[in-house]
């Protein structure tokens, strides 16, 4: 792969640093304390770059200790064999150790570098035919001078309709119609694909059915840490409980106004509170009671949804598919983005918790609430949309404030279908840069 030059030139320095030393064959013409005949007693070859590409020549230099220049008096070698001249040009790549030799004077070794140079690029589409809500996959492959082969899409700019895709390879349409695309990597531009996105999926009959435990919890909260157990268990019994760990009061880094809402929707002033399916309370000791939650997590339901999401740097892009089998006037789509992996000590007052340490310290906080795209309660879903044999979608693109989530890597998305009482009708979630489908 052709080495940027900002890249070359560190790595210059960092070769120069290392080979700039040299020595002579013999020990030189002195005797080691300053009372030398007068005539050098070591030399040093340079290259005129460490790295260089196919193709392209490099020349070499020889001083001796005494600063003076004898190029032209010494021999260059390379891998040990002599060359005539002062420039070399490989025919293959590789790494060359370059020595010179000057009277009887013989340089250390130093190394160049010739690296195949981008030929040519190519892009492949996953389908030229696609349903709305379906991912678009593009991959881009460069070609060297050597005939390899290799993945640039994550450093190539995709542009899609003459615009450039912020979330690279992976592009969520979020309408019917034709998606024109090209790639350019350094100085080369693929030719153009077109995808024909149309929406022609079927809505399906049934979904499997999830249910969600809403956490209202705190890092001071050393009470809290027995809901914490209890998902724990909930999380072993099933897959289908989607979690959401809302941090309240005190001073806790990862309250927000979003959390803020929904409690004082339900009126917590206390903690630890747990709502299943936002309609019921989790009865305590939630490590009792398991089954409250898994059971709202079995067979299937007549709608669902699904989430396709990806993401590239802080650059967030998903699209949230709700099917309907059954007419659901009334009905709300509630949005959140939780983060994963965050570590702050928590307050436990349990002994048989967390090995009774009080705090506990490096706890891990996952499902955390960070950001609502709707209205905590939920926005309404027009009414011509949640009918039966319908699929309603909604694509959100959202830049990841620098400085607040911890790692964008770490994301997670859970949708919510919820009825005119607040009640999960059923629920999804998928982690950021994947798809969680209708099931």
């Amino acid at each position: 792969m052709k080495i940027k030059n900002y890249t070359k030139v560190f790595l210059f320095v960092v070769a120069a640093a290392l080979f700039s030393c040299s020595s002579s064959e013999d020990g030189g013409n002195g005797d080691g304390n300053g009372n030398g005949n007068g005539g050098p007693n070591s030399i040093t070859v340079n290259a005129s770059s460490f790295f260089v590409d196919l193709g392209e020549s490099v020349t070499f230099t020889v001083a001796t200790n005494e600063g003076d220049d004898v190029t032209s008096q010494s021999t260059f070698y390379v891998n040990g064999d002599p060359i005539s001249g002062t420039t070399y040009t490989a025919t293959s790549t590789g790494s060359f150790s370059i020595t010179a030799k000057y009277e009887d004077l013989t340089s250390s070794a130093i190394t160049v570098q010739f690296l195949a140079v981008v030929e040519s690029i190519s892009m492949t589409v996953n389908n030229t035919a696609l349903n709305l809500g379906d991912r678009i996959e593009y991959t881009v492959m460069a070609t060297d001078t050597q005939g390899n082969e290799f993945n640039v899409t994550n450093v190539a700019n995709i542009y899609i309709n003459d615009q450039q895709s912020v979330t690279g390879g992976v592009y969520i349409p979020d309408a019917t119609g034709d998606y024109n695309a090209y790639a350019a990597y350094e100085t080369f531009t693929t030719e153009t694909i077109s995808v024909t996105v149309a929406d022609n999926a079927v809505t399906p009959a049934s979904y499997n059915r999830r249910a969600l435990v809403e956490d209202y919890t705190g890092d001071w909260c050393g009470y809290c840490t027995r809901v914490s157990v209890a998902i724990e268990m909930v999380q072993e019994a099933s897959d289908d409980v989607v979690v959401v760990a809302t941090h309240l009061f005190n001073g806790d880094p990862y309250q927000n106004q979003y959390g803020v809402e929904m409690s004082n929707h339900l009126g917590i002033t206390g903690l630890p509170t747990a709502y299943v399916n936002r309609q019921e309370e989790w009865n305590f000791p939630e490590t009792n009671n398991v089954d409250q939650v898994t059971d709202k997590a079995e067979g299937t339901i007549g709608s669902g949804l699904a989430i396709n999401s990806t993401i590239k740097a802080n650059n967030l892009s998903f699209m949230v598919s709700v099917g309907f089998s059954e007419n659901l006037n009334g009905s709300k789509l509630v949005v959140f983005l939780l983060e994963n992996g965050l570590v702050l000590s928590q307050a436990n007052y349990y002994p048989e918790y967390y090995g009774g340490q009080n705090p506990v310290p490096n706890f891990v906080h996952n499902h955390v609430l960070r950001h609502s795209f709707t209205n905590v309660l939920g926005d309404a879903i027009p009414a011509g949309q949640a009918v039966a044999n319908n699929t309603y979608r909604v694509k959100y693109d959202y830049t990841v404030p620098s400085g607040n989530i911890g790692n964008p890597a770490n994301l997670e998305i859970v949708a919510m279908l919820v009825n005119s009482s607040n009640a999960i009708i059923n629920v999804n979630k998928a982690s950021a840069n994947s798809h969680a489908a209708f099931d």
